[in-house]
Order: C-alpha cells, then sequence, then structure tokens
C-alpha cells in the first residue's frame, strides 16, 4: 500500500460518499467481475480513500491463486507525475506481467491522469484487462487515444431513474430498490468519431446479471470487421517499393500500388484479421523519409506520423532497436538484415614495380648482399694468388701485362653481376681456386634466376589485386568519411562497445539522399552504411561501367539487425499480429517474399579484373628499367667527362702520347 503526498489542484471532498452502502454493492460487483476477467497470474488494486472499503477480504478468498498488488492513491496526489515510490510500484507490476487492472477512483482527474502517464510512459500494461468506474473526464476528444489502446476495459456506472427509464428496462428488476449498475466497454474496433460512446454489455443488480451468456471480456481482435487501416509506407529496397498499374502509357493520374516484403506480409494479417488497408506517404517522403528530431523537439518524416497517431501501422524496413521503441511499437522481428558499407575499390596499379615484384623486401637484400660480398671474395681471391705468384722464384713480370678478369674490385662486381644474369664470362679465370668458387657460384645464380622467372611470370599472368575495405577495422583505419541515415545510425556506432565502431561513428555523418551518397564513393574518399540489399540495388543501377566496378560491398557485416514491422504505440493489435507474423516466418512465405524482392538485382555481383592478359600496363616496369639505364649512362657519361677534362688532363704527369697505358710500379 502507497500513501503519498503531492500537492496538485484537483481534489474533491469525499467525507460527501455515503460510503457504508457504497460499499457494499461495489464489493460484490467488482468480485464478480474479477472472477470473470481472468486476468491470469497476478492483478493490481488502485483505490482511493472513497474505495479503500471495497476490497475486503472475499476478493482474496475467492481469487486465492493469483498474486495481488495493492495501491492507493491518495487525493491530492497528482498521478501525472507520480512519486518515486508510486513509480517502482508501478514498474514491478509491469515487470510481473499482470494481466487484469482494477482502478477505483472517485476523482475522475486522478484516474485520466493515471492513464495518461502509464501510455506515455508503458508503465502501464495497455493490452491487460482493466475494471474502472465510468467517469466523463475519461471520455473527452483529448482522451480518445487512450480507448484505442485500451480496448479491454470494463466501465462500471450507477444507472439512475432517469436512465432506467431511457433504457426501456423491465421495472421488476429494480423492485427490490437496488442499485442497478451499467457494465459497458469501448466500441473497438469501431472507430471513434466526434463523441465517444461506450458499448452497453450487461447490467448488475444485486448480485445477478441481467443478460446471461454475455461476452465481458472477449478477444476482439481476431476480427476486426473490415475497418480501414492507415498505413504509412516509406519506399525501401527490400520492404516496399511503388509501381503503376498502367505504366506504358506513363500517365501520372495511372493507379499506383505498392510491392514488396513487408506489403505481402501485411496483406496476409489483414486477411487473417479482417481489415482493409490505406497505403499512403508522408508527404515530407523524399527529403525527410524515416524522420529526424529538430532541435525544437519536433518531428518529421514517418516519426512524426507514427508518434502522432495518424497511423497504425508503419512498413520502412524499421531496425528492432530503443530508438524506434520510443516512437512506436515493433513486432516480432520477421528478417534479420546485414547492415555494412558501399566503399570505393581501386586496382593496385603498381606496374612500376613489376621488376621487384617477385622477390620481397628481405629476398632483395639477400640478393644485393650476396652480390656484393662474392664480389669481395673474388678479389680477395684474384689478389692472394697474384700476391703469391709475384713472390714465386719463377716470377716473371711481363706476365703481369696479360689483365686477369678478377684484378680491380670493379671487375669482380661487374662480372659477379653478368653473371646473375646468366651472362659468360669473356674467358675462364687463372686459377683453379677462382674457377671452383665460379662454378659453384653460377648454381647459385641458376637457382635464383629460376625462381625470379618463375615469379615474374606468375605475377604477369595474374590480374592486379585490388584495394578493398572488407572489415570494420580497415575501415576505422582509411581516411575515407562515412555516411548513414540519421542520428540513430551515429548514435548506434558510438554506443557499441567495440572501440573500432567508436572510431567510425565519429566520422559518420548524415546522408539523407542514397543516390547522392553513392556518387561521393564512386569519388573514392566515401563509405555509404545500408542494408546489404540496397546496396546491391544501388550498384547494379549505376550506368557507369567504371563506377559498378569502382563500388564494393564490404564483406563483413556491421551488424546483423532484426527487421520489425511498425505498429502505432501501445497498439492493442500487437499480440495478434506478432502470432500471424511468427506463423508466417515458420511457414518460409516471409523468405519467398525477400527472394522476389531482390530478384531483380540479386545476381550482380562483383566480377574479377580479366585473367593472363598482357598489356602495356604490366610492361611499365621494363619502360622504366630502360628509362632508367638510359639516364644512369648519361649521368656516368657527362661524369666521365667531366673528370677527364678537369682532373685526368690537369694532372702534371699526363702525357697525350701515352693514353690508356698504366705502368705499375712493383716492390
Amino acid at each position: 500500500m502507497i500513501q503519498s503526498v503531492n500537492h496538485v489542484s484537483y481534489s474533491i471532498d469525499f467525507n460527501l460518499f455515503e460510503t457504508n452502502n457504497l460499499h457494499a454493492e461495489i464489493r460484490w460487483l467488482v468480485l464478480d467481475l474479477v472472477v470473470k476477467m481472468n486476468p491470469g497470474h497476478c492483478n493490481v488494486m488502485i483505490f482511493d480513500a472513497v474505495y479503500e472499503g471495497v476490497f475486503g477480504s472475499e476478493i482474496f478468498q475467492r481469487v486465492n491463486q493469483a498474486s495481488w498488488f495493492v495501491i492507493k492513491i491518495s487525493q491530492d496526489e497528482d498521478t501525472l507525475d507520480p512519486p518515486s515510490a508510486l513509480k517502482c510500484v508501478l514498474a514491478d507490476v509491469r515487470k510481473a506481467g499482470c494481466g487484469g487492472y482494477i482502478i477505483l477512483l472517485a476523482n475522475g482527474v486522478q484516474m485520466e491522469r493515471l492513464l495518461r502517464f502509464g501510455d506515455k510512459t508503458r508503465i502501464i500494461d495497455t493490452g491487460a484487462r482493466f475494471i474502472m468506474l465510468h467517469d466523463y473526464h475519461l471520455f473527452v476528444s483529448q482522451l480518445h487515444y487512450l480507448w484505442k489502446r485500451i480496448v479491454n476495459v470494463m466501465f462500471v456506472r450507477r444507472v439512475r431513474q432517469k436512465m432506467f427509464n431511457a433504457f426501456n428496462l423491465d421495472r421488476s428488476i429494480n423492485s427490490d430498490s437496488s442499485p442497478l449498475y451499467e457494465l459497458s466497454t469501448v466500441p473497438f474496433p469501431i472507430p471513434i468519431k466526434g463523441v465517444f460512446f461506450t458499448k452497453i454489455i450487461n447490467f448488475w443488480q444485486s448480485g445477478n446479471f441481467r443478460f446471461k451468456n454475455s461476452a465481458f471480456f472477449s478477444n476482439k481482435m481476431t476480427n476486426l470487421g473490415g475497418q480501414t487501416m492507415q498505413v504509412v509506407v516509406l519506399q525501401h529496397t527490400p520492404i516496399s517499393s511503388m509501381g503503376k498499374i498502367d505504366d506504358t502509357n506513363h500517365s501520372a493520374s495511372s493507379p499506383i500500388y505498392y510491392y514488396g516484403v513487408e506489403i505481402e506480409l501485411l496483406k496476409a494479417i489483414s486477411k487473417a484479421m479482417h481489415f482493409q488497408m490505406n497505403f499512403y506517404e508522408t508527404a515530407d517522403a523524399d527529403m525527410e523519409r524515416w524522420g529526424t528530431i529538430r532541435q525544437n523537439g519536433t518531428l518529421t518524416g514517418l516519426l512524426q506520423e507514427m508518434h502522432e497517431g495518424r497511423a497504425n501501422f508503419a512498413l520502412a524496413d524499421l531496425h528492432h532497436t530503443e530508438y524506434h521503441l520510443g516512437f512506436m511499437d515493433l513486432s516480432i522481428p520477421y528478417n534479420t538484415e546485414c547492415l555494412t558499407f558501399l566503399t570505393p575499390e581501386a586496382l593496385s596499379d603498381n606496374s612500376w614495380k613489376t621488376l621487384i615484384m617477385p622477390f620481397n623486401g628481405e629476398m632483395w637484400a639477400g640478393v644485393l648482399l650476396s652480390l656484393f660480398s662474392v664480389g669481395f671474395v673474388f678479389y680477395a681471391f684474384s689478389s692472394a694468388l697474384a700476391y703469391i705468384h709475384r713472390h714465386e722464384k719463377s716470377y716473371r713480370p711481363e706476365y703481369d701485362l696479360l689483365q686477369h678478369i678478377f684484378d680491380s674490385l670493379a671487375g669482380c662486381i661487374i662480372y659477379t653481376y653478368s653473371m646473375l644474369l646468366l651472362v659468360s664470362l669473356p674467358r675462364l679465370p687463372n686459377g683453379w681456386p677462382l674457377r671452383v668458387l665460379t662454378g659453384w657460384y653460377w648454381v647459385y645464380c641458376v637457382l635464383v634466376v629460376v625462381a625470379y622467372r618463375a615469379s615474374f611470370t606468375a605475377i604477369l599472368a595474374n590480374p592486379m589485386p585490388r584495394l578493398t575495405i572488407d572489415t570494420l577495422q580497415a575501415l576505422a583505419e582509411s581516411p575515407i568519411r562515412c555516411g548513414a541515415w540519421g542520428e540513430q545510425n551515429r548514435l548506434f556506432f558510438q554506443k557499441a562497445d567495440d572501440p573500432q565502431m567508436h572510431v567510425i561513428g565519429a566520422k559518420l555523418d548524415h546522408a539523407p539522399n542514397p543516390h547522392k551518397a553513392v556518387e561521393h564513393v564512386v569519388q573514392g574518399m566515401y563509405a555509404y552504411y545500408e542494408n546489404i540489399y540496397l546496396l546491391r540495388q544501388l550498384r547494379s543501377t549505376q550506368k557507369s561501367e567504371k563506377a559498378r566496378q569502382t563500388l564494393h560491398i564490404m564483406k563483413q557485416c556491421a551488424v546483423h539487425m532484426p527487421i520489425s514491422v511498425g505498429l502505432e504505440k501501445n497498439s492493442p493489435i500487437k499480440p495478434q499480429v506478432d502470432r500471424y507474423i511468427r506463423a508466417l516466418v515458420e511457414g518460409g512465405l516471409t523468405g519467398k517474399w525477400l527472394s522476389d524482392a531482390i530478384e531483380r538485382f540479386q545476381s550482380n555481383v562483383e566480377l574479377p579484373p580479366q585473367e593472363a592478359t598482357i598489356d602495356l600496363t604490366k610492361m611499365y616496369a621494363g619502360i622504366i628499367a630502360l628509362v632508367l639505364g638510359y639516364g644512369i649512362s648519361s649521368i656516368a657519361f657527362v661524369a666521365e667527362k667531366l673528370y677527364w677534362a678537369y682532373f685526368i688532363k690537369c694532372s702534371p704527369i699526363f702525357d697525350k702520347y701515352l693514353l690508356g697505358i698504366q705502368i705499375r710500379k712493383h716492390g
């Protein structure tokens, strides 16, 4: 039991009520209604000081297989902004899943404010069964929306003499002068237009109901009686698209129709629940689409339509998230979509590196190191042999005029390099040590050259590798910015636990137009976030072949998002809609409708580059090597001329008649 005090201007003098007589009749009436309500495993009593005596021990004894939450409201308590204690109890009631609410408040203003608070915060289950007092405060036009959501309700009103005569009831049932009570409910599914009228179910007097076999809390959702449901649609692949019945004439007056997964899904549900549908789009659908929250707190687009209760259903590829649940109800998910990014793709034009690509950096370092080290080894062997020869007894100086091929360090480097290119030596070196070393170096050169040729051939035959972004990590590390619809997607990335998604969320921009977003992607510095079906459609509809080759769908899904149908907030038909959606999913119909919707662009796949084609582009490395050779040789030629002109000719020992002869002094 809750006692609380809060200043509010709505109060009445409860001492004016004759509580003794009131309790005697209401107690038994409520007891009879609770038995017929059959709410389930728990019930809630909400009363004030006037009706506190109604709930005696009889109700607990008769309904002894259910738990009870008992809440007392003070006469000056503001139920639209209740204290925390009351909120906690109502939250526990909702968490427990209680199916019955008995609300007996003498102050009608308190009662309607409590219902408004419960509907706004969803702290009261509007789909439960209610017993409450009939009060005109509940039926003003501003509260008509409540009675489209709270439909399993029984209003209790005492029938006065004038009303008794107006109903033309048999006066014999009122012969004992005991009070007569009218039991009524909302006229759901009949829409409320203008003045609200309740639908009379029965009368109660002296422990007896006037009519037998009355359905007090019948299931009103199985047959909606052909009522027209307003369905707001957003054209978005694969859930819905729009077409014209006679498209060949291109007439603006041709009737339009919608098709897609959610369209077929709702058509099947409408046949089962017997209601009609009026499909329409919001006036700002092209610009606002799902809708946004402006700085002044107002909504736009589809969210505004659902929040203000103008539509019963929303077909818009809605993500089953807390963000959307703040504006509407969502059905159980009928599908999960892979949400990923459309990223730019580039072919790695590294043809100029073809000559060095067969070996990696470590291999090239080893080859160059062996080149110079073997050159020094040849020079060391040659110098040692020459030194030994000059100190022999049979030494003859005239043999020094015969040049050896490894007599200088430069010659050793050049000849080892030529052997690496499989160029034969001009003659065999003198001395068997040099000949043996040359033979083993030839074996090494053959192995290196064979490996190089095999790798080089594979590089020329295979297509150029693609530069693609296929993971969230790669996207987070790349400099390109990202785009997606709305604040909700940015918040999704920023609130995720993955640090890589935080980085993406920091550079995620609002992209209101998917076609313009794709144009930015084609330019190479943008990535667009959407479901994989829409991304395939956007790629397949590009007119430019270059654009289609540039667009790449990231392989890793950022999230597998559940997709739901939107319903009006606190919609009473949601449980029934969920049952039919579950049946359609289990029957495989949603999968079939999805296949039909994406059939036009499902075959659009990324084609790999053509293989085994040798073109001029792949030979750029040879051209670059030739140009480098020409350039280096030209520089060497100029350097040699400068060295001859400014160093050799300026030497005091220069003699133009002894050109090309070098005289060595032997010690």
